[in-house]
């Protein structure tokens, strides 16, 4: 059990700090790429779109690696490469090809990783009970959230001070420190590790009500992150504002998060997501008929966060335990390439109505959350998995 206590602890502090400075970073670019040229909103939506281009590569890579390392092993891996693509962003930062380049090839590392960390959450969730995972993954999105709205913050207050090649080398240690510690903390994957899973695990196709939410969490977070530097251009304000309401959507997840690890239980799983569904509906309302002000905006963000990490909990939880580790990392790098083309019509939708792009991510998480209601209602394996659910991211 102490090994197991050292191995959950390692997996909670790399994922914290890796997504904290994986936030600072992707504010820091799609900032600078928004701000390159002044030609509308088209290289916003290109940089976005090129962002999710690689998740088709994604599932190839995963499987091929699998064979040979496990999500831990992975994990350290694609952070030592971010640790070089944080440099070229600060050097490369008033070159807009360069930047898009930079921004596609640091996706290309993000969505390995979200693929790689689901298996190593995999990994150290082995042999626990449904309510010892439900508190995992809501630890884990508890603190990731927190660190994923800490990094806009300091993207927006260090920038200044450190200037923007500084702030990329302050994220490049970051990224090293957390890889660093990945890798000397590896183990080798051992025959013994899929013996255990095979057999306290039976791996079976996911139900389509759970592969959907899966595929639309990425296009998901990209029509938020569309709509919200569009938003905050058109209102006059700053990348500090943008810190500020992006840093209130990862609030309202971490907060949720801290619910789950409180105790929702299982057997309260529909009433849970009914509440979810409820707060996405509410603060779509709100965001629509309120006034443009800055609290006011960042209210109606943290309520959506809350729904949206709710959600993001209850699948991650569900996919972990239906499938063994390798099986995670193809199920999550599959549903990511295919959510690539949900995102481009989605992005097209909002380039042609910019004043309504907002509603895009609050219908789709209100349809996540409705198929997660479908699918507990019809209990089936499901619901030893119901105890939790990032949603990461």
């Amino acid at each position: 059990m102490k090994s197991l206590s050292r191995e959950i602890k390692l997996f909670l502090l790399c994922s914290t700090f890796y997504r904290l400075a994986s936030g600072a970073l992707l504010v820091s670019l799609t900032w600078n790429i928004l701000n390159q040229e002044k030609v509308g909103h088209v290289p916003l939506a290109l940089a976005i779109l090129c962002s999710f281009i690689p998740a088709f590569v994604t599932p190839r890579v995963i499987r091929h690696l699998s064979h040979k390392l496990n999500g831990q092993q992975m994990s350290a891996r694609f952070l030592f490469g971010l640790v070089f693509l944080a440099l070229v962003a600060g050097v490369c930062r008033h070159n807009t090809s360069a930047l898009l380049v930079t921004n596609l090839l640091v996706w290309l590392l993000f969505l390995l990783l979200e693929a790689s960390l689901d298996m190593w959450f995999t990994q150290v969730q082995r042999g626990l009970c449904a309510a010892q995972v439900q508190r995992i993954s809501g630890a884990t999105t508890a603190s990731s959230q927190a660190a994923l709205m800490i990094g806009p913050l300091l993207a927006g207050t260090l920038t200044p001070v450190l200037g923007d090649f500084g702030f990329t080398v302050l994220l490049a240690a970051i990224f090293l420190a957390v890889a660093l510690s990945c890798y000397n903390s590896n183990r080798p994957l051992e025959k013994s590790d899929h013996t255990t899973a095979a057999s306290s695990i039976t791996t079976q196709e996911l139900p389509l009500m759970l592969f959907i939410p899966m595929l639309l969490v990425w296009p998901t977070l990209g029509a938020f992150n569309f709509m919200l530097p569009v938003n905050v251009a058109e209102q006059g304000w700053d990348m500090l504002e943008l810190g500020i309401l992006d840093a209130s959507f990862g609030l309202g997840m971490a907060l949720i998060g801290v619910l789950v690890i409180a105790g929702i239980s299982g057997a309260r799983l529909f009433a849970f997501l009914s509440a979810m569904l409820v707060l996405s509906i509410a603060a779509a309302i709100a965001w629509l008929l309120l006034p443009q002000d800055l609290v006011l905006r960042c209210m109606c963000l943290a309520v959506l966060g809350v729904a949206f990490g709710g959600a993001r909990i209850q699948i991650r939880a569900a996919i972990a335990q239906r499938l063994d580790e390798a099986a995670v990392g193809r199920s999550v790098s599959r549903a990511n390439a295919l959510g690539t083309p949900v995102l481009l019509v989605v992005l097209l939708i909002q380039l042609g109505a910019i004043s309504s792009a907002w509603a895009l991510p609050f219908l789709m998480i209100m349809l996540s959350i409705a198929l997660m209601m479908r699918l507990a209602l019809q209990r089936a394996p499901l619901q030893t998995a119901t105890s939790d659910a990032t949603p990461f991211p």
